[in-house]
């Protein structure tokens, strides 16, 4: 059981941070894995931040304490999967010489793999609802529970409840989405995580793309929207 789970999501292509904020996403990146025993979920492919994800973790100077590294990919896109199509056997996978137009092989250093089939072949983004859906059960509504506010009428609950709801907190896990540049498929993935499942994102600023315009808005709305918001509920 882990105490924390970082899903990592972004651009998909080939990518080349600034080597200052490679510096500060590798180092922060390994530091909360290595110590808090986190899980790190990506979408599992060699290519744009899941590869880059995967180089990181492989330089844990840690041998002792090993990251789990989660690859959640859609079956169709998974170049060499005939390889992988099999029963209770062990095979060996390699990098395929020849890919196709919307596929990509595997990221090496992933841990486990969750393929998701939903029937389609070299489109990318299958995995996208899943992969909200099984984080926002690992997170057990960790963060929604907290920032509810309570009614009078909540409060009338039985002591039963309040026990089960307790429990239910314990085994939460916090689960954060760190958002890395990235395109359409990333900020679907912020909408299916955020605005769906209640799970808060972490914007990588500088990285360019959708994120930077994601944190752009959130500058924005702190600056005009919020003081607005705030004004309004005082003057209630």
């Amino acid at each position: 059981r882990p105490s924390l789970v970082i899903s990592v999501t972004g651009g998909a292509k080939n990518y080349n941070m600034q080597a200052k904020l490679l510096r500060a996403f590798r180092r922060g990146l390994l530091k909360v894995a290595s110590t808090t025993g986190a899980w790190i979920v990506t979408g599992g492919m060699n290519t744009g931040i899941m590869k880059l994800v995967g180089e990181i973790v492989e330089m844990n100077p840690s041998h002792r304490r090993r990251i789990h590294l989660i690859g959640i990919a859609t079956w169709g896109c998974v170049a060499g999967r005939d390889k992988l199509n099999v029963y209770g056997k062990t095979v060996e996978y390699t990098k395929s010489s020849i890919e196709r137009r919307g596929t990509a092989p595997l990221e090496p250093n992933h841990t486990k793999f969750i393929f998701i089939d939903d029937g389609s072949e070299e489109k990318f983004g299958g995995e996208i609802e899943f992969r909200a859906c099984l984080e926002k059960a690992i997170s057990g509504n960790f963060f929604g529970t907290r920032c509810r506010t309570t009614s009078y009428v909540e409060l009338q609950t039985s002591a039963t409840t309040a026990t089960t709801s307790s429990l239910h907190l314990e085994r939460s896990v916090p689960v954060v989405l760190l958002v890395v540049e990235g395109g359409p498929n990333t900020v679907r993935t912020v909408h299916e995580a955020v605005v769906k499942n209640n799970i808060p994102a972490v914007f990588f600023e500088g990285t360019g793309r959708c994120c930077d315009l994601f944190a752009k808005a959130v500058r924005l709305y702190k600056e005009y929207i919020k003081p607005i918001e705030d004004a309004e509920e005082t003057s209630q």
